[in-house]
């Protein structure tokens, strides 16, 4: 049986597969033999085994009602999972009928993929018995994971539902876990970015700070934005390994892993680097860390984001400078930093890097794609 790991690199593999082929796909049956069933054999299924994998399976309320679905996973003869396929470029489509109504049809089948190849959508009964939820549980997008953008969460949540893994009888309540762990993070995200009143309240009385004034929340709301900030931080580079950056005064910097971990190269000759500079690089590195922390090979790759120093501005750079650029700092006179984005032709320079967010972040999947 494979392992996590294996299985990671097996899907890295044939997600880019999918992109290579993508482009010759033209229509459902195509995506069903080119693309569906090697996912179902990479999760372990034996796709040529109608006693495995069936396809056209039917599950009926009466003769008159009849329910099929495109493939049929079986244990023991019994359906266990079922699978509707649609034309690559179709997997968003709200179309979940058919796939419901064999879920409903078929009370043994505890898991229902949709798909369109690329897409690949999971439910289970999670919310009653035997009938499908709206929502799915799971989504893997192949596209992303082309791009390396797939959460350890997701991959072990997919590694689960490999043949030698995959439990008909448990797999509702892992679902469950799954959407519970998801609504988790999706609140603690948002109180990260704007602590609430409600929550800023919690911690004031998991604190025993009592008798709080309405017009002091305000402030309250900002200390618990900051020690979330803190608390991310520590973290962050704690699984870097990244010891909290020892500022010195205005010299030219040496290349110790006290100063900069990440091996920055050497400054030239009577280039200084200073504090602000320094201050700036490690902000790039921990927004990079904090925007990929759900994707592990992204998380990873920060380790090697480096810099150059010139005259008047410093370059930042995944592993090499010229093919891995990202971004450039640079300190006015007054000490105030600004960062410039350059993609491609386009420029865009800021002073608050969060700004940046977004782009850089795109930049930065762009620059490791590249090597």
């Amino acid at each position: 049986m494979a392992t996590i790991n294996e299985f990671r690199e097996k899907l890295v593999s044939y997600a880019e597969r999918v992109q290579r082929i993508r482009d010759h796909i033209k229509n459902e049956e195509a995506t069903k033999v080119a693309l569906v069933l090697p996912f179902i054999a990479l999760l372990g299924y034996d796709d040529r085994d109608p006693t495995e994998v069936a396809a056209e399976h039917a599950a009926d309320f009466s003769e008159k009602y009849r329910n099929r679905v495109d493939y049929a996973i079986l244990k023991d003869l019994i359906p266990v999972i079922a699978i509707e396929c649609k034309n690559m470029g179709n997997g968003r489509r709200d179309d979940r009928g058919q796939l419901k109504s064999y879920f409903n049809a078929a009370k043994t089948v505890k898991l229902g993929i949709l798909t369109d190849g690329i897409l690949y959508e999971f439910f289970v009964d999670s919310e009653q018995p035997n009938m499908m939820d709206d929502d799915p549980f799971l989504v893997i997008d192949f596209d992303k994971i082309s791009k390396a953008q797939i959460s350890d969460t997701e991959i072990e949540g997919l590694y689960a539902l490999s043949k030698q893994r995959f439990d008909p009888e448990t797999i509702s309540e892992n679902a469950r876990r799954s959407l519970t762990h998801k609504a988790f993070y999706d609140y603690l995200s948002a109180q990260f970015s704007d602590p609430s009143i409600d929550f800023t309240r919690f911690l004031l009385k998991e604190n025993d700070i009592k008798h709080v004034r309405a017009n002091a929340m305000d402030g309250y709301k900002a200390i618990a934005k900051a020690a979330f900030n803190d608390v991310f931080t520590s973290n962050v580079l704690k699984r870097l390994d990244i010891p909290a950056p020892a500022l010195k005064p205005a010299a030219r910097a040496e290349n110790t892993p006290d100063t900069v971990p990440a091996a920055p190269v050497a400054p030239q000759p009577q280039i200084v680097t200073t504090e602000a500079e320094l201050a700036a690089f490690e902000s790039v590195r921990r927004l990079l860390a904090f925007l990929s922390s759900g994707n592990r090979v992204l998380f990873e790759a920060v380790s090697d984001i480096r810099f150059r120093d010139y005259q008047g501005k410093m370059v930042v750079f995944y592993k090499q400078e010229r093919k891995g650029r990202l971004i450039d700092i640079f300190e006015g006179r007054d000490s105030a930093i600004r960062y410039s984005l350059i993609d491609g032709g386009d420029i865009a320079a800021v002073s608050e890097l969060s700004e940046l967010g977004a782009r850089l972040l795109a930049l930065f999947e762009r620059r490791i794609a590249d090597f």
